[in-house]
């Protein structure tokens, strides 16, 4: 009996009590003191006399002490619906005096006692009488609802539903250990050995089994683990074998093509020996002398050349995997180095990270999406050189030796391919000579996976090829030394790139010449035309057609057109009623112009029409217009809505494209090519885009710019900016990180003592780009009115 009794208490599914004949199994009901429907207050005062005897028992004293309160918590709680097992809790007002549980929907009676509903109403249908008192209570109709008392009831309820979810299920598992406990020390002294075997043994296996099975869950866990591990890790081996795989075969590629040139390079060193001339020169001793230093020149670069290739056979060998360096198997001693070789190697050891993104974007294509017919692509093959190739000449080919020195940053370049990469030059590239496919032909089997790997190298050679930018002249905005607001807004140069205009908040419009800038010695430089505004200007936008035609745009609003050569203004245009940020004049159509405003209005003005000839209704401030410089009718504007909105004129409901990635108002949108843009923002950051996806092809970020107008222009392969620490950035449009910095001196005005605290800090305000095909020059002028002209060397 014993033993049952244990076995029931760890399955927790019964209540043991101590009596005076031994122990005593009651299974506590809902409503099982209930009798016939109704109790009298003898029943009541029975049943409680009953509990008392029970806990009060003097032969199972310690046994009560023992096993009192749990029985009290463990089924207490479901006796006298969720309170506890105290006298205080089990004569509480709240209890049903028929039911002895929470009152359920309460009434009252004439009598004044409360009960359940369905307590009461069975006791007037049965006994018409009040089970409390026996007062007479005829029917239904002499009792109330009681309110205040259901209001009472369902606060119990709702503190005794939280401290059970406070106590959870571990205070009910602890319960169980310290019943058991507490029935083995009232019982231990009458437990026969037996017992304690049987309960010791059904404990060791219960532990055992807990213990099995927490640790089943710890090594579960720790197998998912190391299964999620296994799985990334062998993507990454996957990932970085088919990487390695790829750049092997590149490896190969670019070896084969310094064979070719090598071959190429020897065969044009070697001058023929005798000639119809050869008296001739022999006649002239100062021709035979430069006869043979242009023969030792030759071979030098041949060697050079041949160097070079042995140098890329050597890698793929492994002679110089092995050991040594990143530095001696990048520029060992066996390839001669020269120090603009070297700056190059140092600004791609600098960005190599960046160079690394950049290769892999350019060979996406070839990487992920390799030849269908082979799991792995086979390196391709390469053809040899044909040997009765004419020679070029030297001034033309570049894959040969000229026959003047050539600069140090020459380096051998393969054909250019059709297409490739993100970021490719305006189509204007010249074009390749028969000689130059003659020498730097792309091997046969390439095909287009070699068009990546091309325009990689063509980022490479430009990202590299500039060291510095220095400056050429220096000029001043404004010469009043007392006018302290001298931002310059905008700076532009005209459609031949030789005069350029710079306007700002001094309401003049400035046209200098370039070339007498920059022949200048001194930086005292008078502009060749100035035109005066009424009001601070924003921008300025040459036509393309007419050389002294300028528009303008000030901040009340008004695009002004001006005849250059004589000064005067020529049209007002007054439609938009708040500043007007932008004005850009089209260059397939000369006659088109369009202005942006804060009046979230884009206007189309016609230079044959007296008013607007349409206009876009933007939901925010407009902040940059531009026309693609190939078409007519597309159009891209920079809104306070963080959104760059590209549209066809012929369509202007809706928008070709919205470009969504900025954070801030978009400041500035400028065009590289036909399908290629890239717009700048207040959240310190530019950001290049496709005209044909909505996606970001890539953010430039290293410069700072949170509240101004710092700037922006490209030349098509080059980005420049300004920044809010007084420094003009470059970038590179293949690569996120800048590729070059020039930091503004600060400059003050002899009146000015000590600067105020309130005032704002010196930035760039303006840059421009001067297009030309042998130098790359940039303008960039900051807050305090000083133009920079700036040359990439």
């Amino acid at each position: 009996m014993t033993l049952l009794a244990v076995k029931c208490l760890v399955k927790e599914t019964l209540i043991v009590h101590g009596s005076v004949s031994g122990i005593v199994c009651w299974q506590v009901g809902a409503r099982s003191i209930y009798r016939g429907g109704v109790a009298t207050d003898a029943d009541a005062t029975t049943r409680h006399d009953n509990l008392n005897t029970q806990n009060m028992s003097g032969t199972a004293a310690s046994a009560s002490n023992a096993t009192g309160g749990s029985a009290a918590a463990g089924g207490g709680a479901s006796a006298l619906g969720g309170l506890g097992g105290s006298l205080e809790d089990k004569d509480c007002d709240l209890l049903c005096p028929v039911c002895f549980e929470l009152i359920d929907e309460a009434y009252v009676t004439r009598c004044g006692h409360s009960f359940c509903y369905a307590c009461i109403g069975k006791a007037v249908e049965l006994h018409r009488r009040c089970p409390k008192c026996g007062a007479a209570l005829a029917s239904r109709d002499h009792i109330f609802p009681n309110f205040l008392l259901n209001e009472l009831v369902a606060r119990r309820r709702v503190r005794a539903r939280r401290g059970a979810s406070n106590a959870g299920p571990g205070a009910t598992a602890a319960r169980g250990p310290e019943r058991v406990r507490a029935l083995v020390a009232a019982e231990a002294r009458r437990l026969p050995l037996a017992d304690v075997d049987a309960m010791l043994d059904l404990l060791t296996r219960r532990k055992r089994l807990l213990e099995a099975e927490c640790a089943a869950a710890h090594h579960r866990l720790l197998y998912e683990f190391l299964a999620q591990l296994h799985r990334h890790r062998t993507q990454q081996l996957d990932q970085l074998a088919r990487e390695a795989s790829l750049v092997r075969r590149d490896m190969d590629h670019v070896a084969s093509v310094l064979r070719e040139l090598r071959t190429g390079a020897q065969g044009l060193a070697r001058l023929p020996s005798g000639g119809p001339n050869e008296e001739e020169v022999s006649l002239q001793p100062d021709a035979g002398e430069a006869v043979w230093a242009l023969r030792r020149e030759l071979a030098d670069l041949a060697g050079s050349v041949g160097d070079a290739a042995a140098h890329a056979e050597g890698e793929l060998t492994g002679s110089s995997l092995g050991g040594g360096s990143e530095e001696e198997s990048f520029a060992g001693h066996t390839v001669p180095v020269t120090d603009a070789l070297t700056s190059r190697w140092r600004r791609l050891y600098a960005h190599f990270d960046d160079f690394v993104l950049c290769y892999f974007a350019h060979r996406a294509d070839e990487l992920y999406f390799p030849p269908s017919g082979a799991a792995t692509p086979a390196p391709p093959t390469v053809a040899p050189m044909e040997p009765t190739c004419p020679a070029p000449a030297p001034s033309v080919s570049p894959g040969a030796a000229p026959a003047t020195p050539v600069s140090e940053d020459h380096v051998p370049q393969a054909p250019p391919a059709s297409s490739g990469g993100d970021q490719r030059a305006p189509d204007d590239a010249p074009e390749t000579t028969n000689a130059e496919s003659c020498n730097t032909r792309t091997p046969a089997g390439v095909g287009s996976g070699a068009r990546g790997l091309d325009a990689f190298r063509e980022d490479l050679v430009a990202f590299t090829r500039y060291r510095t930018l220095r400056p050429l002249a220096t000029l001043s905005y404004c010469s009043d030394a007392i006018n302290y607001s001298t931002i310059v807004s905008t700076i532009e140069f005209d459609k031949d790139e030789e005069f350029f205009a710079i306007a700002g908040v001094t309401k003049r419009i400035k046209v200098f010449e370039y070339e007498s800038v920059v022949r200048d010695a001194v930086d005292v430089h008078y502009p060749c035309a100035e035109m005066q505004c009424s009001h601070k200007i924003s921008c300025v936008s040459w036509n393309a057609y007419h050389k002294n035609v300028l528009a303008s745009s000030d901040y009340e609003g008004t695009v002004s057109v001006w005849d250059a050569g004589t000064g005067q203004r020529t049209r007002a245009l007054q439609e938009h009623d708040k500043r007007c940020w932008s004005v850009h004049f089209n260059r397939a159509d000369v006659r088109l112009l369009a202005s942006g405003s804060d009046d979230a209005r884009v206007k189309l003005w016609a230079l044959n029409a007296e008013r607007s000839v349409a206009t876009l209704e933007a939901k925010f401030n407009v902040c940059c217009v531009r026309f693609n410089p190939r078409s007519s009718c597309h159009l891209a504007f920079g809104s306070a809505d963080h959104c760059v909105h590209y549209y066809d004129l012929r369509a202007p409901r809706t928008p070709l494209a919205v470009f969504k990635d900025h954070r801030k108002a978009v400041s500035y949108v400028k065009f590289l090519d036909a399908k290629t843009l890239v717009s700048a923002s207040t959240d310190s950051q530019l950001k290049l885009w496709r005209v044909e996806s909505p996606r970001c092809v890539r953010s430039f970020t290293g410069h700072a710019n949170e509240k101004n107008f710092v700037g922006l222009a490209t030349d098509g392969k080059y980005i420049a900016c300004g920044s809010e620490n007084n420094a003009l950035f470059v970038y590179y449009s293949g690569l996120s990180r800048p590729l070059l910095a020039y930091r503004f001196d600060a400059v003050r005005g002899f009146l000015e003592r000590e600067r105020r605290d309130e005032e704002p800090s010196e930035f760039v305000s303006a840059v421009c780009w001067r297009r030309s095909p042998d130098t790359h020059v940039l303008l960039a002028a900051n807050s305090q009115g000083t133009i920079k002209v700036l040359e990439l060397v």
